[in-house]
């Protein structure tokens, strides 16, 4: 059944992918942008957009009028200066909370949070009621946005919780792809470990049955059916693109070493409001390893990948490019 809905993040990648689908199904949208060139590219799907912030409680109102779905995708692992995780996500969360508690008619909240909250799991294969171990600040104040909407259910809002793996696509900063064209791709590790992936085509389609009045569960795992090793993935890209697969350090840089620049980089660059992006975090999250089991949207929400694969999505990605 058609309904309105409003999408934070509205400019984001995984939002482009959204809002299209959402307006093909037939729903109308409203999303929030952070300036008049972002709220333009969202109209440009056919939606309406409010510019604004999270903490702007006019603009959260204007979005959230007549909403019965709220697709909570604003969110990040690092912006410039002061914006730390914790402000992005957490603080992010409840200012969009606050003004929740106004609204009326909600059917269902969904939050994007991250596969960052698990942490580093060896490998092994967690279930979507599996305790949250985050070892990094971006994993921890996913951990904290969770907590607040899970507060807020407590108190009747309808929340849906993902916890989403790294998504993948044309142009996603997560392939890597200009690096490896060039060569000059490095990572830390050595790339044996499982980094939970997922088509951004599979994510959509989930989102919206997360959405849906089948979900009955607060929690669900959102990545590939059969996951891959960092090292397989970006050979594939190397394989699409022409480039070079990425090199790992670890091998030649002992880890204080590596996390030594990386702190020293952070403060240089947060200084400058340039976003870091080689950090402490990056390092623990691309050389983390935990298998995401998805049999909540398998078995109730009765979800078919288009991709089960990263492989495969991946041959799907370049031969639309």
């Amino acid at each position: 059944m058609a309904s309105h809905v409003f999408v934070t993040g509205a400019s984001g990648r995984v939002a482009s992918a959204l809002i299209p689908r959402l307006i093909e199904a037939g729903h109308t949208v409203t999303g929030l942008a952070r300036s008049e060139e972002k709220a333009a590219r969202v109209r440009a799907f056919g939606a309406t957009c409010v510019v604004g912030e999270l903490g702007q409680p006019t603009a959260m109102d204007e979005g959230l009028a007549g909403a019965r779905i709220v697709y909570h995708l604003a969110g990040g692992m690092r912006g410039p200066g002061r914006q730390t995780p914790d402000r992005i996500n957490r603080l992010g969360t409840l200012s969009l909370l606050d003004r929740l508690e106004h609204a009326t008619g909600l059917e269902a909240v969904v939050f994007t949070s991250s596969c960052a909250v698990y942490g580093d799991r060896s490998g092994l294969w967690v279930d979507d009621e599996m305790p949250p171990h985050p070892h990094t600040r971006y994993g921890n104040s996913k951990v904290a946005a969770e907590q607040a909407m899970e507060a807020a259910a407590e108190r009747g809002l309808p929340v849906r919780i993902v916890r989403l793996a790294a998504v993948y696509g044309l142009d996603f900063p997560f392939m890597l792809e200009d690096w490896i064209r060039s060569g000059r791709a490095w990572l830390p590790g050595e790339g044996r470990n499982v980094v939970p992936t997922v088509h951004v085509d599979d994510a959509v389609t989930a989102l919206m049955l997360i959405a849906s009045a089948q979900a009955k569960y607060r929690h669900y795992n959102l990545a590939d059916r059969t996951p891959v090793t960092i090292r397989d993935f970006y050979q594939s890209v190397a394989q699409h693109v022409g480039g070079t697969p990425p090199r790992h350090w670890s091998t030649w840089v002992p880890s204080y070493m590596q996390f030594a620049a990386a702190r020293f980089n952070e403060r240089v660059q947060s200084r400058t409001r340039t976003r870091p992006r080689f950090t402490p975090d990056a390092i623990r999250l691309m050389t983390a390893s935990v298998r995401m089991k998805t049999d909540r949207l398998s078995e109730e929400l009765k979800m078919e990948w288009q991709y089960p694969c990263a492989t495969d999505g991946l041959l799907s990605v370049f031969q639309a490019s």
